[in-house]
């Protein structure tokens, strides 16, 4: 025999299977949170980029003539153009942005191999060249 259920009265199960993926929610949303802070107290402005430094360039340098060039990452920041300098422009941007790269202080021209390059003697942070065209 069938037995009536009322409106009142719901079967359980259902509410089983809610109360599991509620569960396994709750649970992938700790994980995520418990990563999102463990990686947000890294630095990851130079996050796989190492301090700008000299080193040697394996592909110009020859026994006894090592050619060293400047590698490495600086500072370099974007943020929303204000609005009375943006009244000023020519051209309006919305992004402004600010950087500094690696490049060399000291150099000297070197030939390998009928090229001639710029064997780097030291580097610094400093404006970046491409930004003044």
């Amino acid at each position: 025999m069938k037995e009536k259920l009322f409106h009142t009265m719901t079967p359980a199960v259902p509410l089983m299977g809610f109360l599991k993926s509620a569960e396994v929610s709750v649970l992938l949303m700790s994980v995520l949170l418990w990563t999102a802070d463990t990686y947000s107290n890294l630095d990851s402005s130079n996050l796989g980029c190492m301090e700008c430094r000299l080193e040697n360039n394996v592909f110009f340098s020859r026994e006894g003539k090592p050619v060293y060039q400047c590698k490495g990452c600086c500072f370099s920041r974007a943020y929303p153009t204000p609005l009375r300098a943006m009244q000023t422009m020519t051209v309006p941007k919305n992004i402004t942005s600010e950087a500094t790269c690696c490049v060399a202080k000291h150099s000297h021209e070197t030939i390998v191999d009928d090229i001639p390059l710029r064997n780097h003697t030291e580097c610094h942070c400093s404006t970046c060249y491409y930004h003044k065209m």
